[in-house]
């Protein structure tokens, strides 16, 4: 993608104008029957609605970051909730250091993604407290055991929120009550989560929550609950203020915590264990399938065909994508010097024989960047942006700052990697100092330091307050108009709400499935119309022995 000049600007301006309001009318019109159902207090259909408001406003940009209308009538939910237990002093801790805390997260299918990694590392590092986890909506999924593990093993507790009969509201209320034992509450939520918003309505009856930034390009609820926003990265941390809302003192950095890097191999051993000629020069990509996102008709591979075809000894390898099969021409032209993996689960060997590391791209893998760093591997970034006011879309992390090479277009890239290619000097040396300054803020003692004032802080101020909400304002400038082109995705609204029948009230659930029958033909699928308690309960279990007893029969 080339660099966005002003002229460009102004087409993509008057594209991304037109789909932030086409899509701001639809968040404003499923924001108006939230409120409705909650004025007629019917909570349970207002958490669905508000939730499918926050899902739209996520993946189909509405030229809003936050909504604090929207998250007025959750708070408005959470305030009628009735709890058994008693109110928490708010100045009863102040001064002391938390010993419980009690992680929020709404779904951990697997323990690779960029959020139970956090998790896993924050549990392992700040080992002189008890750690718990509440899933908003794991079951029937297990909890990875490497977390059942550590929570364990620190004298905490697991809550699967969604085991028990009931809708939003009722997981909500189970959430305040348990977090009630806690000193600290820490939100890794998936951004359009409603239930920990309406359990910390009460905060006065709360303890000190902090939400953890790990979406800070998308749409998100919690500025409203939130005592303190811990931000991932200095980017982040300026459009939280900008865009969220949140107060300078409650905006915080808290740098992305990594395990030590272990160099057990040399470059060439690990190429060797690999397969690879120990004289190649190795280019490594490492992220998830849709951070690699064709854009403008040419895919990641694609750009790369170039530079492997000028440098005979490169290879390129990409672990993530798996099979695909926009890829296959270039790999061709490669004679298979593109070598794309799908997930794999021990990466250090592949860290440990890079020589350059490239990031994924449209979407930045920030993560990946800094495993890499940590290797002493040179980092190499695309940012296609002409100005600062779209930082939030590129790569920066403290420990980056100076020593990731970001570049603006595709010729700049290869002439930045045909130098590091050819330039092993610096290319060592880059890497040495990328090393040190990750090591430096992103591990053991030093990443501890960051945690303690995070939690001092959140003990110390006052419990944030939302009154009087503003009304949300819709911007159509930067980074706006790009976020519309370059990260939305594309479905229906019928999908989110057909998604969500099992947990609507049963006068909308049935309402929605007989007006998606005729749109859908949802006939055959009845199931739908169970609420999602029995059918995690019952149905699914029951399925599921029918399934095993026609196997043995």
């Amino acid at each position: 993608m080339e660099i966005v000049t002003q002229d460009r600007l102004g087409v993509r301006r008057e594209e991304g104008i037109q789909l932030i309001q086409e899509n701001f009318a639809v968040f404003r019109s499923l924001l108006h029957q939230a409120r409705d159902f909650a004025q007629s207090r019917q909570y349970n259909a207002a958490a669905v609605y508000a939730e499918i408001a926050a899902y739209h406003a996520q993946f189909k940009h509405c030229g809003i970051f936050a909504s604090l209308e929207l998250e007025d009538i959750l708070l408005t939910i959470g305030r009628q909730i009735k709890y058994t237990s008693l109110n928490r002093s708010q100045t009863s801790s102040l001064g002391k250091t938390p010993q419980k805390i009690l992680h929020v997260s709404t779904n951990i299918a697997s323990p690779f993604g960029g959020i139970p990694r956090f998790l896993r590392r924050w549990m392992q590092q700040d080992t002189e407290r008890s750690h718990s986890l509440a899933l908003t909506k794991q079951a029937p999924d297990e909890v990875p055991p490497i977390l059942q593990e550590l929570v364990t093993n620190s004298q905490g507790n697991t809550y699967l929120l969604n085991e028990t009969i009931g809708g939003y509201v009722s997981r909500a209320k189970r959430l305040r009550e348990i977090a009630s034992q806690f000193d600290v509450v820490v939100l890794h939520i998936w951004e359009h989560d409603v239930i920990p918003i309406i359990a910390f309505a009460n905060k006065e009856q709360c303890p000190p929550v902090i939400y953890v930034n790990h979406g800070d390009h998308c749409f998100w609820l919690g500025s409203s609950v939130s005592d303190i926003v811990a931000n991932l990265r200095e980017s982040g941390m300026r459009f939280s203020q900008k865009r969220r809302y949140i107060q300078p003192e409650r905006n915080m950095l808290l740098p992305t915590i990594l395990e030590p890097a272990h160099r057990s191999l040399s470059r060439p051993e690990a190429k060797r264990e690999l397969g690879i000629d120990e004289n190649s020069i190795l280019l490594l990509s490492i992220a998830r399938a849709p951070k690699y996102r064709k854009t403008d008709g040419m895919s990641f591979a694609d750009a790369h065909v170039s530079l492997l075809k000028k440098y005979e000894r490169a290879i390129l390898i990409v672990i993530g994508p798996g099979g695909r099969e926009d890829w296959s021409t270039a790999i061709q032209q490669t004679q298979g010097r593109i070598i794309v993996l799908g997930h794999t689960e021990d990466t250090a060997i592949y860290y440990q024989a890079a020589d350059i590391y490239v990031d994924s791209y449209p979407f930045v893998s920030i993560t990946s960047l800094l495993e890499a760093g940590s290797y002493g591997v040179p980092l190499v970034s695309r940012y296609p942006y002409s100005s600062d006011t779209c930082e939030i879309f590129g790569a920066d992390m403290p420990g980056l700052t100076g020593n990731l090479i970001r570049v603006h277009d595709l010729e700049e890239y290869k002439t930045v990697l045909s130098g590091l290619i050819e330039n092993e000097e610096f290319r060592l040396a880059l890497g040495e100092k990328t090393q040190e300054s990750i090591v430096d803020l992103h591990m053991g003692d030093n990443w501890l330091r960051s945690l303690e004032q995070i939690y001092i802080q959140a003990l110390t101020l006052p419990r944030i307050q939302l009154t009087s909400p503003p009304q949300d304002k819709i911007f159509l400038g930067e980074p706006d108009v790009f976020w519309i082109r370059d990260h939305s995705w594309n479905y229906q609204l019928d999908d989110l709400i057909q998604s969500r029948l099992q947990i609507m009230p049963v006068t909308q659930r049935f309402y929605h499935w007989f007006r998606l029958v005729k749109t859908r033909g949802l006939n055959k699928q009845v199931s739908l119309l169970l609420p999602e308690w029995f059918r995690l309960r019952y149905y699914l279990p029951l399925r599921s022995a029918l399934q095993m007893w026609k196997i043995s029969t």
